[in-house]
């Protein structure tokens, strides 16, 4: 559970995803990487910076026994939501409604993140909980981000060049 907790181990693997996307369905991938960029960039700053700071609740591994603690560091920061948790559901629904067949695959990768963080006991389950109606809610704000940059390509995309000066005239 320690390596899915770890976002460096993922590097290399998300790198790969985001070459595959963009050479698969390239401009729709690439509004796609916008998008997830500001939908993650946007869901981890709310989480962070309004309700972590607004709530203050205490991680679990400040509270239970160092015995029972185990193999993670506990970090100083405070417990709800967790933005592992709000980052994973938000990117998973933002694959799954711009690309239907990643369904399955983004939301079990988010559910085994989000798994992991109770199972490391650096959240509460509510923590969890409250991470995934953010990242949710996030990810749709993203796919009307995706839609409207989309939309604004097709257009840009659509509209007849300017016919080219003669120069007899």
């Amino acid at each position: 559970m320690l390596f899915v907790t770890i976002k460096e181990n993922f590097y290399v693997t998300g790198l790969l995803c985001l070459l595959a996307l963009l050479g698969t369905y390239k401009n729709r991938g690439l509004v796609f990487i916008i998008a997830a960029g500001i939908a993650i960039g946007l869901t981890d700053a709310i989480g962070h910076n309004i309700l972590k700071e607004g709530i203050q609740r205490v991680r679990p591994c400040h509270i239970l026994p160092q015995d029972i603690i185990g193999m993670v560091s506990c970090s100083n920061s405070f417990s709800f939501p967790s933005n592992h948790a709000a980052n994973s559901f938000c990117a998973a629904t933002l694959l799954s409604l711009c690309f239907r067949n990643t369904t399955l695959m983004a939301f079990a990768f988010a559910l085994i993140i989000c798994y992991s963080r109770v199972y490391l006991r650096v959240h509460y389950p509510s923590d969890i909980l409250g991470g995934m109606v953010l990242g949710v809610l996030m990810g749709f704000l993203g796919y009307l981000i995706y839609g409207k940059i989309l939309k604004y390509i097709q257009l840009s995309l659509a509209l007849p060049n300017e016919p080219k000066k003669n120069s007899n005239n």
